[in-house]
């Protein structure tokens, strides 16, 4: 039975049977076979050292040398598999030696071609791997790399798909330790490439375990690179299928698998703070750890890192102790001239970082900076985790008061990580412009800033799903507004004025250039050939950032992306073509008779900055709009709309009362005499109505004077939006509506007016599409927004700020067409687009509340999908006052000639100031044109029925709900 079971583990290993065992070896073959068994099977530590010393006892023999070839050749390579495991497992660097003795001699006996060279081939290599001698470090990885891939040649001549995927994997597992000591992702994805086709291959054997663990080290490799979720989630499934595996001939020490799913867990846990993955990755790490019969510096080092995440959430003194010992243990585990002490270097330095910031000991923090600068020193030039490293060191410099080497550290750490990790190279940016502008040394600051930028767009742009984008985004909010801050104190204001512009809104202005490009018109032109060379130039850059690829050709593929898209801007018509955002691109958007005014609320103060028409740039600060103060005023309002309603028409006063004073004030002193104000807004300033911001008027105690008094206020998430929704405007004729009207059935109240205020737009649009009722379901009404040129929805809106993409205006039967939906709709690839889209409906202007930045919603998500402007409300409002005012709203627009900004808010202004009598008196004679229809009097007849000189309509509650976004 014994001799079965160690041939069945040599079937699976996937080991050559041995050929003609000479009859006096059979027994010494049988003993080996059973500690192999034992070993592979069920752990047995001693079963290792009993298969090399019977296998060594083989090759001692006076008659190994006239034994067959052969036979010869399968028992060094044998021999040569077991002292490597020896080696690795016990951390004996002769072992290793010995073994890769034994595998180069095999290799010297061994056929030309064939399994038995393809199996040498491929144990020299992942001996030489594992081969640790100081001064030879890369000629070792080069001489591995270089049997391993001819051990997947031959391997692939010998037709044995269980051989080639040994040798790939080990191939990839070389690529791997490649890529973490030099970086270049087209090495780690050559490596993922090998890794998959052999998990694909091995199935569910024995083998499986070991590659999948294999893949998915690969996979978190790549996440730590490219940022990709995606990538990290499946490195966790795939370990979740086997973390119940001892792979003892891969992790002698313990649960190989299980420690580096507990690994992984905290790294998705620092990425999406789930506590669930930071409790599991503990409980596994110490199970880990508990169950090695030796120390395992692996484990030890991951359990440390763990523990020492959750001491910074928790604050329990036990985990920052335990932190500690963990690293500790893990370096005494590793040899003197072990490289791989770098990390434990590193985390070292953590857990006394952490001590020093709770003990304010200064000696934690001076040995802080003694192991990371250990860990740089064993660091490569180009390797991934560098910029991380020099990342902690600047941090701890910082702490202790060495500003001249923190800024340094710093700098390095943006350098190395904006080509290999814009992660670390965002993060090291962003903690540094902050604390130069702690210091207030400005040009520190805004350079540190202007970096952190560029990182967060590296990050941004290397993505390809807007799930992924989003991820990094959330790590990047509030930034353009400190950066623009810290460009204004610095007085660079052009610069300030492009950090929000090229910040601000960056899904919604890649998906509107997307819509833009139109290189079909080069077409039988002189540059005919800028289409094709421009695609192709993309297509490279896209397989390149695929594929991965090291920091010299990423950007050698954007340079020619970037030179192409110059020779087409260079032609006459695509000066604009996907120009990355420049002020002059930013003045150029600018309406005529309008100022764009860009505010930002960053930690220290706030700042304004109004471009105007001539490309004039005005600006000022804004000392109380801090973002804690704007968080504050926004939390007040979203309080109070759930409370009664004196208290909200309470709050409501006093945030636009305050936001007079804190910034319409400030703002129209740099505004100049423009009639139009253009806001774009960062952050929760988006959340401001500041159409209604007031003062009062000293002359009529009791009286108001609001913004939109003064000037007409529409608001655009950036100028790019700002520019495309003016040319979709200025092609588009508003000459067909879709009206879609109190859907029903619904679980929700009846919208009252609904009749009338439908009646008010048909009367103004005879080509006119009505929805109503149970018309108005789902697939009718994207049925017909296509064939309209304005949209107006009179029904309940939902807005889910935790998940703006399901936000939804709310049809027929309770269907949802929610913003993903809107945002699909392309309305400028099956046509021009459309003219205006009016959402009477409550809360379709709130965006969501992860990416304040990005303005992710309705109005956005109409823009983004080719609406020119969009009218939309932050809270809700009465039936009647709504349909008061759209009715206006149309009077103006359509009879009196002007622009919907204009329009919306001079109806706001009628709606709150003329009495009952006079309302009724200006709608009167638009009734009156169609006798006939009841409903377009409905709204006429109620005004006569209550008192005449009542003006129901004064609060701004009632009135300044809605708001005009774009053109």
């Amino acid at each position: 039975m014994s001799a079965r079971r160690g041939r069945e583990v040599e079937e699976q290993l996937g080991w050559l049977p041995v050929p003609r065992p000479p009859i006096r070896f059979r027994a010494r073959l049988a003993a080996a076979g059973r500690a192999l068994a034992d070993y592979v099977l069920d752990g047995d530590e001693s079963a290792r050292r009993r298969l090399s010393d019977t296998l060594d006892r083989i090759i001692a023999d006076r008659c190994f040398a006239t034994a067959p070839r052969g036979f010869r050749v399968s028992l060094m390579t044998r021999s040569g598999i077991a002292h490597n495991w020896r080696g690795v497992a016990e951390y004996d660097h002769g072992e290793i030696l010995r073994a890769r003795d034994l595998l180069t001699a095999g290799l010297r006996l061994s056929s030309p071609d064939g399994p038995d060279r393809a199996w040498l081939e491929y144990a020299l290599a992942n001996t030489l791997g594992n081969l640790r001698e100081p001064g030879r470090e890369a000629a070792s990885a080069a001489e591995a790399l270089g049997y391993a891939r001819r051990s997947v040649a031959h391997a692939a001549g010998a037709g044995d798909p269980r051989l080639v995927a040994q040798c790939r994997s080990g191939l990839a597992l070389l690529l791997g330790r490649l890529f973490r000591a030099e970086g270049g992702l087209p090495v780690l994805n050559e490596a993922i490439g090998h890794a998959e086709w052999a998990v694909a291959a091995a199935g569910q054997g024995l083998l499986g375990p070991r590659f999948r663990y294999a893949l998915a080290d690969l996979l978190s490799a790549r996440y730590d690179a490219r940022g990709g979720l995606k990538d990290l989630d499946r490195a966790i499934e795939l370990l979740r299928t086997d973390q119940g595996a001892r792979l003892h001939i891969m992790a002698p020490q313990g649960k190989a698998l299980q420690g580096t799913l507990g690994a992984l867990l905290r790294r998705r846990y620092l990425r999406t703070r789930d506590p669930a993955d930071l409790d599991e990755a503990v409980r596994l790490l110490k199970e880990t750890v508990e169950e090695a019969p030796q120390p395992d510096p692996v484990g030890l080092t991951n359990l440390g890192n763990a523990l020492l995440t959750r001491y910074e959430v928790h604050r329990e003194p036990d985990d920052l102790l335990g932190a500690f010992e963990a690293q500790l243990r893990s370096l005494a585990a590793r040899g003197a001239d072990d490289r791989r002490t770098a990390p434990a270097h590193n985390n070292i330095g953590n857990a006394l970082a952490s001590a020093w910031r709770t003990s304010g000991d200064r000696r934690f923090g001076e040995a802080a900076v003694g192991h990371y600068r250990t860990a740089l020193g064993l660091t490569g030039e180009n390797a991934p985790e560098r910029a991380s490293r020099e990342y902690n060191l600047a941090s701890i410099l910082r702490a202790l008061g060495e500003p001249g080497e923190a800024v340094a550290a710093y700098r390095d750490a943006v350098r190395h990580g904006l080509d290999t990790s814009p992660e670390w190279a965002l993060a090291a940016a962003r903690q540094w412009g902050g604390w130069a502008a702690d210091r207030h040394h400005w040009q520190e600051a805004a350079d540190a800033y202007t970096n952190a930028l560029e990182a967060a767009g590296r990050l941004f742009r290397i993505q390809l799903l807007r799930e992924e984008k989003e991820t990094w985004l959330a790590e990047s909010q509030g930034l353009p507004a400190e950066a623009a801050h810290a460009l204004f104190r610095a007085g660079r204001w052009k610069e300030a004025v492009v950090a929000l512009e090229a910040g601000l809104g960056l899904l919604l202005s890649e998906a509107l250039e997307a819509e833009r490009i139109d290189l079909g018109r080069l077409s039988g032109t002189d540059h005919s050939d800028l289409a094709g060379r421009y695609r192709a130039a993309v297509s490279e850059l896209e397989e390149t950032m695929r594929r991965g690829a090291g920091p010299d050709t990423l950007r050698r593929r954007r340079e020619a992306v970037d030179e192409t898209a110059g020779r087409i801007r260079s032609t006459s018509g695509y000066e604009h073509f996907l120009g990355r955002p420049d002020f002059a691109a930013v003045h150029r958007s600018v309406p005529p008779g309008a100022v764009v005014v860009y505010l930002a609320a960053a930690s220290p103060s706030g700042v304004a900055l109004a471009v105007g028409e001539g490309g004039d740039v005005s600006a000022v600060e804004l000392p109380s709009v801090t973002a804690a103060a704007v968080r504050r005023r926004i939390g007040t309002l979203l309080g109070a709309r759930r409370g009664a309603p004196g208290a909200w028409r309470g709050a409501l006063d006093a945030v636009t009362r305050w936001a007079w004073d804190a910034i319409v004030s400030p703002v129209l002193s740099i505004a100049g005499d423009r009639d139009e104000i253009v806001f774009v807004l960062s952050g929760s300033l988006v959340m401001l109505p500041l159409h209604a911001a007031w003062r009062p008027v000293r002359e009529a105690p009791g009286s108001r004077r609001h913004l939109l008094d003064e000037h007409t206020v529409r608001y655009v998430p950036n100028a790019r939006s700002l520019a495309v929704t003016r040319e979709i405007a200025a092609r588009v004729p508003a000459d067909r509506a879709a009206v879609v009207a109190d859907p029903e059935p619904t679980s929700w109240k009846p919208v009252g007016y609904a009749r009338a205020e439908t009646a008010w737009v048909r009367h103004w649009f005879p080509a006119c599409d009505v929805l109503r009722g149970g018309e108005a379901r789902h697939a009718a009404v994207l049925e017909a927004l296509p064939r309209a040129r304005v949209h107006h929805f009179v029904c309940h809106g939902l807005a889910r700020t935790d998940s703006p993409l399901r936000s939804a205006l709310i049809l027929a039967d309770d269907a949802e067409l929610t913003l993903r939906e809107i945002m699909e709709l392309r309305l400028t690839r099956s046509g021009a687009g459309a003219r205006l889209a009016v959402l009477s409906a409550c809360d379709t202007a709130v965006p969501g509340a992860l990416l304040p930045d990005e303005v992710v919603s309705l109005p956005s998500g109409l823009i983004q999908a080719g609406v020119a402007g969009v009218v939309a409300s932050q809270w809700a409002v009465r039936g009647e006052a709504a349909s008061l005012l759209t009715a206006r709203f149309y009077q103006l627009w359509r009879a009196e000639g002007l622009s919907p900004p204009a329009a919306l808010c001079a109806a706001q202004r009628w709606l709150r100031d003329t009495t009952n009598r006079e309302k009724a008196n200006d709608l009167a004679p638009v009734a009156a044109l169609a006798p006939g229809d009841d409903d377009l009097a409905v709204l006429v007849r109620a005004l006569r029925l209550r008192d005449p000189e009542a003006r129901p309509y004064l609060h701004p509650a009632d009135w300044a709900a809605l708001g005009y976004h774009g053109s």
